[in-house]
C-alpha cells in the first residue's frame, strides 16, 4: 500500500513539474530620443532556457529597442522597430541571462508604453 501511494504521489509530481512556465511581464514606460541611445538599467533575468524577450508599445513605429547585457552595452541586440502588437527583441537566451533594455528613435523624440514579457515561451 506505501508503494502504490508513494508511485502515486511521485507521478503526480512529475506532472506539476512538466507544467510550462509562463512569462514573466511588466508595464513599461519607455522614453526615447532622436539618434540617441538610452540606455536603462534596470536587470532583468532569464529563468526559463530557451526564453524569448518581447514586446509591444501604444504607439508602433516611432521607436526602437534593443537588448543588452547589463554592464556590457557592447553585447547586444539589434534595434527593433517596435509596434502595436507583441514583437522579439531577441530570442533563445539561456537561463541565468541578466539583461537590459535600450531605446532610440530614428525620427522624433517622446515617451511610450507598453508591455515587456521575458523568461517564458
Amino acid at each position: 500500500m506505501k508503494r502504490t501511494v508513494i508511485a502515486v504521489l511521485a507521478a503526480f509530481g512529475l506532472v506539476l513539474t512538466a507544467v510550462p512556465a509562463s512569462a514573466a511581464s511588466t508595464t513599461i514606460t519607455v522614453p526615447f530620443k532622436h539618434n540617441q541611445i538610452t540606455w536603462f538599467t534596470t536587470p532583468r533575468t532569464i529563468t526559463v532556457a530557451g526564453s524569448d524577450i518581447d514586446a509591444r508599445v501604444a504607439l508602433g513605429g516611432v521607436m526602437q529597442m534593443a537588448w543588452y547585457k547589463c554592464g556590457d552595452r557592447n553585447t547586444r541586440g539589434a534595434f527593433v522597430t517596435m509596434e502595436e502588437h507583441r514583437k522579439h527583441v531577441g530570442t533563445n537566451f539561456r537561463a541565468g541571462t541578466r539583461f537590459c533594455l535600450a531605446s532610440n528613435s530614428l525620427y522624433t523624440e517622446g515617451t511610450v508604453g507598453g508591455t515587456l514579457w521575458w523568461s517564458g515561451h
